[in-house]
């Protein structure tokens, strides 16, 4: 009894201290009246369940026979329906939403997959200090996914510019030589089928990872999202595992579902946890997973959207979340001036960028939960591990609950979504009764006839109801056994709380520890996080150093903590506009693109100043300030024989998971058996050739697949000799990232016909685009003067300058040498 009287009290002076700070912290008075009207109505609430919970708890009869009987039934009765209703309402939205959409990892989309047809994938992977066999595990869940490897691009990236042993241990498994004594800070790796951009950024921590990582996606297709919005980019962690139709029903939902508005933002999967070892702790996990996303963000994505996205598992559209990134990559760590602000914006990160989504949506039904796409990730194994990780997520998860109910904005779009999560919260913490019940039986102080069992029955039944219904859809059975979880769990909740409050006010009332994480002029505040996170706690930090630490490192007072999203971001997060001509109006809102400075017709043809030339090409090789390397093609660095044995170790790898939607590919080593041929295969496409327009108005055609075969740039015209690299390598000394050549038939002018030619894409070389009336005459000068500068060369490091160009295929063995000699060159002008 005294432990649910705890209970009782710590969860309502937490809620109410939550807002109390947001009173504090409020920056318009509608903040405020919101935070008086949750103060007065929680506390109301909380405290009808107080005498609830004194005449159902199993009381000894000597104290019982005092209550009055009139008040004790009355009591009972608005107890059993009240929690009835709390209960059957969010279980009537969870079915409809199993009712409306299917369960289970099957497959949604009935039709074939190829590159004309399924959406392009990017994915974000950061990786820190991972074990290099679960890194490994989780690249090859990815490109077992049962989707066209050539519609995926996956960015694995390492949070240390160092070429550790983790770093090149993993390059070598992607079948990368270990030849050289260093690296470029981006290449780009063929494994398997799959495009793979393998970089290093400066140490920073995981969301300043994924930032630079975007910055790069942003750079390479900037191009292609100006014609194309079927582009989306998925978060995941490093040590997940994905499952085979997971992107696959992604895609579905966001995209390929028929009579769908196409309007889809933002997605989160099922995450379910793995394990080597059974135990109650991780039997528990698993059930608490399944029941916690099928069931409860079921309920939330019924109501208009999910309020977290997980960063273990979301995809979004690229070109709406262009718009949001400077807010979602904003850093808050600086910021913060208390615990409150700590825990809002790094414990809870990922609720809060779900708040600045669910404010930048245009409608409901935006931010949604799938039921098909599932992730497994490795579940904790000791109890001490566990408790701390249901701290952190339970100080993250009040501190911005708090903010949302009290989001004027929010009531008026999510209404129900806001009543049933201020609901839900009135009523947390009294599933310990159940708990309570269950000792009085088994010590025999109570018998059954006492207890509530109409209310018992609706709790436990409806939820075991569902949990029945998913282990059989699902196939794990264990789930099942969720009885052993509704007697058990309320006790581990109350753990969890109590140990959360206790410990993170204990900073407060007896002060930090001495080896705690404090901010000064030599250290900022994410250096002081990890130095908590290696610690082993979490809360092992003084947030009152970031600010002034802050100011002290930047000579100024950095802006504070935004206690809800801005109003100006209302509608921002948004897809890009169709313009009639076939041209996506993509503002430049995401702040990491240089902007256009002049407006752009979108009916007139295109035509370049200089084929091979653009603004974002040079700027991204010569401007320092930016310090994101575009990636470089792994045979760019590499001596001819280096790449032969790459290009050897890539024709024995395993075969994608989606290799059967696309046909053999040839490599540009593949030895020829046709008469009269070279024994090799070099010919290769000139890297901003004709093909981007030449499948209009015509069934884009299945190309042989190669993942390295892409246009590395998104269709920017770079100068001949040099490409959009890293400035550490010099403009001059740069080389432009081939494309291998799919071989065709030509016609009789030496150039490719358009039957055996289809466009290309970032991502593979098929053509998405629509070509606008009108626009026939000024492709067709852009073809001649591309066609004009097509080269053929080898895949070896290009050197040959631009200014050769040529087309013709020797026909003798003495030629070949020839040209191999030439390829060994250095171009003239390089740097010595």
């Amino acid at each position: 009894m005294l432990a649910a009287l705890l209970e009782w009290f710590l969860w309502l002076a937490a809620f109410l201290y939550c807002l109390v700070k947001v009173f504090q912290k409020a920056e318009t008075i509608s903040i405020r009246i919101l935070a008086i009207i949750m103060m007065i109505l929680f506390t109301a609430f909380r405290a009808i369940f107080l005498p609830i919970m004194v005449v159902t708890l199993p009381l000894p009869s000597q104290v019982t026979q005092y209550f009055p009987q009139t008040m004790v039934s009355f009591l009972q009765w608005f107890a059993f329906w009240s929690f009835a209703g709390l209960l059957t309402i969010p279980w009537l939205f969870c079915v409809y939403q199993l009712v409306t959409h299917s369960i289970g990892r099957s497959r949604r989309i009935k039709t074939v997959l190829d590159e004309a047809s399924a959406p392009k994938v990017v994915i974000i992977m950061p990786c820190y200090q991972e074990i290099p066999d679960v890194l490994m595990r989780t690249i090859d869940s990815l490109v077992d996914c049962d989707y066209p490897p050539s519609c995926l691009h996956i960015f694995l990236s390492f949070d240390g510019d160092q070429e550790d042993e983790l770093y090149l241990n993993t390059i070598e498994k992607l079948g990368v030589p270990l030849t050289l004594d260093s690296y470029p800070k981006s290449i780009d790796v063929t494994y398997r089928s799959c495009r793979i951009t393998v970089s290093r950024f400066p140490h920073g921590g995981k969301r300043h990872c994924q930032k630079r990582t975007f910055k790069l996606i942003d750079k390479i297709y900037s191009e292609y999202l100006k014609r194309n919005d079927n582009l989306f980019v998925l978060f995941i962690d490093s040590d997940c595992i994905l499952d085979k139709v997971c992107i696959q029903n992604f895609m579905y939902e966001m995209e390929l579902k028929p009579g769908s508005k196409k309007n889809m933002l933002a997605m989160t999967g099922v995450i379910t946890s793995t394990t080597e070892k059974n135990s109650l702790i991780t039997l528990l996990q698993d059930m608490e997973y399944i029941h916690g996303q099928l069931f409860e963000r079921s309920v939330e994505s019924g109501c208009g959207a999910v309020t977290c996205l997980p960063g273990a598992l979301t995809i979004l559209r690229f070109s709406a979340f262009r718009r949001m990134a400077k807010y979602y990559f904003a850093d808050k760590a600086e910021q913060c001036e208390d615990l409150f602000d700590y825990g809002k914006c790094h414990l809870g990160e990922d609720r809060w960028l779900t708040h600045l989504f669910m404010i930048g949506a245009k409608e409901r039904y935006q931010i949604q939960m799938n039921t098909g796409a599932f992730c497994k990730t490795e579940a904790v194994q000791t109890y001490r591990s566990l408790l701390k990780q249901r701290r952190r997520w339970f100080l993250g998860f009040i501190t911005n609950e708090v903010c949302m109910l009290t989001d004027i904005r929010l009531w008026k779009r999510y209404t129900i979504l806001c009543l049933v999560r201020f609901m839900q919260n009135t009523i947390r913490t009294t599933a310990l009764l159940f708990f309570i019940m269950v000792i009085s039986i088994i010590t025999t102080s109570q018998k059954v006839k006492n207890l509530p069992v109409g209310f018992i029955a609706i709790s436990l039944g409806l939820n075991w109801v569902l949990m029945l219904y998913f282990g059989a859809k699902l196939g794990r059975y264990k789930i099942m056994l969720y009885p052993i979880m509704f007697i058990v769990n309320p006790f581990f909740n109350w753990m969890y709380m109590v140990y959360g409050i206790f410990t993170a006010g204990q900073r407060t009332w007896g002060g930090p520890r001495a080896d705690a994480g404090a901010a000064d002029t030599k250290t900022t505040p994410q250096q002081a996080i990890e130095q908590a996170e290696a610690t082993g706690d979490d809360l092992n930090v003084v947030p009152e150093t970031f600010k002034p630490a802050a100011e002290a490192q930047k000579q100024g007072r950095p802006a504070a903590v935004p206690l809800q999203p801005s109003d100006h971001l209302e509608g921002r997060f948004a897809p890009a506009e169709r313009l009639p001509g076939g041209w996506y109006q993509q503002a430049n809102d995401s702040g990491l693109t240089l902007p256009n400075m002049l407006p752009r017709n979108p009916n007139a043809p295109h035509v370049p100043l200089h084929p091979r030339t653009s603004m974002d090409s040079f700027v991204s090789a010569t401007s320092a300030g930016n310090s994101v390397y575009l990636p470089r093609r792994v045979e760019s660095f590499m001596d001819p024989e280096d790449a032969r044995i790459y290009h050897k170790q890539q024709a024995n790898q395993k075969p994608a998971g989606g290799a059967y939607f696309e046909t053999d590919h040839y490599s540009p080593y593949q030895l020829s058996t046709a008469p009269g041929k070279s024994p090799y295969h070099e010919s290769v496409d000139s890297l901003s050739d004709d093909s981007t327009y030449q499948g209009h108005g015509k069934q884009p055609q299945k190309p042989p697949h190669s993942r390295g075969n892409s246009d590395y740039s998104s269709g920017q015209r770079t100068p001949a000799g040099a490409s959009p690299l890293s400035v550490e390598f010099g403009q001059e000394s740069l080389e432009v990232p081939k494309a291998s050549h799919r071989p065709g038939a030509r016609d009789s002018s030496g150039s490719y016909t358009s039957a055996n030619r289809t466009g290309r894409s970032p991502l593979a070389r098929a053509s998405y685009v629509r070509t606008a009336p009108g626009e026939d005459l000024g492709i067709e000068l852009q073809q001649q003067q591309q066609r004009s500068l097509m080269r053929d060369v080898s895949p070896a490091p290009l050197a040959s300058p631009p200014e050769q160009p040529s087309h013709q295929r020797s026909e003798s063995r003495d030629s070949d040498k020839k040209r191999r000699r030439r390829l060994t060159k250095d171009p003239p002008g390089s740097r010595k």
